[in-house]
């Protein structure tokens, strides 16, 4: 570890903040250099155990920008990201994949990022994987048709950009060594795109974060933005209790507490939104995808999708984006951009043998 670096990491130790300058250099130099991953886990602990303020979250975010550069795409300026932090140590459905698929359209199109699962069940990629559609060969051409003509498309900067390869290896370790721990990058990693967003909204998995998350998007120069979490933990909006919601929407300030019976729908206990194994969590995305699940699990991704589709403006409320997204469930809209999209970005085949396996089980 160079001795500027070392230097750096025992500020945050010493609970010390960093300039946003600071930060910047010291994940620059991280991740062109870490390549076992070690100096990475050692600045993640001191960074989670200090907390991170929004000024280092810019400078990190700076970094991996100049590592990147960015990303130079013939698309609407109305990009939008659904995205969620993980690691809420709960077991979950890919409620934001599937809310990418339900809320992007050609008009409002939705630059999913998508990772395999470091600490949880089954991620954003491994959802995809499971599908027809292997996020880590997608290429910009084929992001760039996918965003125009379907209105979604799955990528990572992660698998884009090699230059990232070093916080690839990282997130493997974690995995490989079973570290279930959050760090600054479950936060980082789905945040940051070397594409120009003007919506995001982002799911949260520590409580404390919803003031870093509304001044880092308005740092980021974001029209609108929503953190949201359950108050049960998930790191969504969920249907086992109230949710937060934080953030703005165009130049209002938007601080919210919802119950599900505050915008029409019902609460349930966890266990029902929660599947038992990847497998299960496969099958129950294809069901709401065909329109084939019509209980909690799909109310719960109508529930964020309907939150994403108000925050962007595409609906005056959010009972009104729910209802607009049970219709895009219900009216066969989602399976046609799944399919669509596979197509044009995957293996058809895969994806027909997924979905008669996910409609026989039940």
């Amino acid at each position: 570890m160079a001795a500027d670096d070392f230097s750096l990491i025992r500020k945050l130790m010493a609970r010390e903040a960093l300039s946003r300058a600071e930060s910047r250099d010291l994940v620059r130099s991280l991740l062109e250099t870490d390549a076992e991953g070690y100096e990475l886990l050692a600045f993640s602990v001191a960074s989670q155990t200090k907390g991170e303020t929004a000024e280092e979250m810019l400078g990190f975010l700076d970094a991996m920008a100049d590592l990147t550069g960015p990303y130079a795409l013939d698309v609407p300026d109305n990009l939008t990201d659904i995205a969620s932090a993980g690691a809420s140590g709960l077991r979950k459905l890919n409620v934001s994949t599937l809310s990418a698929l339900v809320v992007g359209e050609p008009e409002l199109p939705v630059a999913k990022q998508s990772f395999f699962r470091v600490t949880g069940m089954l991620g954003s990629a491994d959802a995809a994987r499971a599908v027809g559609l292997e996020v880590p060969r997608a290429t910009l051409p084929q992001i760039e048709r996918a965003l125009k003509t379907v209105g979604v498309a799955f990528y990572s900067p992660l698998f884009v950009s090699p230059e990232l390869k070093h916080l690839v290896g990282f997130g493997m370790m974690l995995a490989a060594k079973r570290v279930s721990v959050p760090t600054p990058f479950h936060m980082l990693a789905p945040i940051f795109t070397p594409l120009r967003l003007r919506y995001r909204m982002f799911g949260l998995n520590r409580l404390n974060s919803f003031e870093l998350l509304t001044e880092l998007f308005r740092g980021l120069g974001y029209e609108s933005a929503f953190a949201v979490r359950g108050e049960d933990g998930l790191d969504e909006a969920s249907l086992a209790g109230p949710t937060r919601v934080r953030g703005f929407r165009g130049g209002e300030e938007i601080d919210l507490r919802l119950a599900p019976e505050d915008v029409g729908l019902r609460t349930v206990p966890q266990e029902a939104l929660q599947p038992a194994s990847a497998e299960e969590g496969v099958g129950d995305f294809l069901r709401i995808v065909e329109g084939a699940e019509r209980g909690p699990k799909r109310d719960l991704v109508a529930l964020n999708s309907g939150l994403a589709l108000y925050m962007t403006g595409r609906a005056e409320s959010i009972p009104a984006g729910i209802e607009l997204a049970l219709g895009r469930l219900e009216s066969g809209e989602v399976a046609r951009k799944l399919t669509a999209l596979v197509e044009l970005m995957g293996d058809p085949a895969v994806l027909q043998q997924a979905r008669r396996e996910a409609l026989a089980r039940r």
